[in-house]
């Protein structure tokens, strides 16, 4: 995708990275060249409205590789594995294909948490393909299909730590911590089976009958793609400081 002005591209990837703002000490960070104020004012971390209008852009940007940052949207996830001991049974998605992840819209921020860190929570509808396998004890070869699955309305619940670093360019950066996601759907995803053969029948009776199966690849699906999002914001984290992208008060 051929993105517009280089500088409307950097305005809304750096007003997003403000989402991830919190206290800390001063510390040795690494330099880098300075950089040219942006045109366009920037936000509070405690302003929705304001993170929200530049969070579409941040994904498009973040599509684009700017900064070495890594295309999310879409995105291959090599496997999910489940096992079910109960049902002598195990599944394994392969080769997942998702879509709709620069689409994520912010629903909130939360501050000051167990632990000093804060929080925030995004909401995602995806659409995925790839192969399901399904094997079955006693059977010498699992069954295959191909699945199409919609996951709609999925919150992303992420808890970080942070600090802030003074560089030896005497300027500030957001260094984020170990992060811990946690998600929630608000539906059972839903989906559907090809080709339409013994195999793919057999498998749909079993998620039929039970659905927290699907349950557990939405959750592995998100968490994953979460862990790459949060990976990329601490690569830029670390080249811009904050002064570009977070207003540290009201004038």
């Amino acid at each position: 995708m051929v993105l517009g002005r280089v500088q409307f591209a950097f305005c809304g990837l750096l007003v997003f990275q403000t989402i991830f703002h919190c206290d800390g000490q001063l510390v040795a960070h690494k330099s880098y060249d300075p950089m040219s104020p942006l045109p366009f004012p920037t936000c509070r971390a405690d302003n929705i409205d304001c993170l929200r209008r530049s969070l579409r852009t941040f994904f498009f940007l973040m599509d684009g590789g700017y900064f070495g940052m890594q295309p999310i949207d879409p995105t291959i996830i090599n496997s999910v594995a489940l096992s079910l001991p109960e049902q002598q049974t195990s599944f394994l998605l392969r080769r997942v294909n998702v879509t709709g992840a620069r689409w994520t819209k912010l629903v909130g921020r939360r501050f000051d948490l167990e632990n000093g860190k804060n929080g925030v929570i995004f909401s995602s509808d995806l659409h995925l393909s790839g192969q399901i396998s399904m094997e079955v004890a006693g059977r010498k070869e699992p069954h295959n299909a191909y699945i199409t699955m919609d996951i709609q309305g999925a919150e992303s619940n992420i808890t970080y730590a942070g600090m802030i670093h003074r560089g030896i360019d005497n300027e500030d950066y957001i260094v984020i911590g170990p992060e811990r996601i946690a998600v929630r759907n608000m539906r059972i995803p839903s989906y559907f089976l090809q080709p339409n053969s013994e195999d793919s029948y057999i498998i749909d009776d079993a998620l039929q009958q039970k659905q927290s199966i699907l349950d557990h690849f939405s959750n592995e699906i998100m968490a994953a793609l979460m862990h790459s999002i949060v990976d990329n914001f601490r690569m830029f984290s670390a080249k811009v400081p904050i002064k570009h992208y977070y207003k540290y008060y009201e004038k």
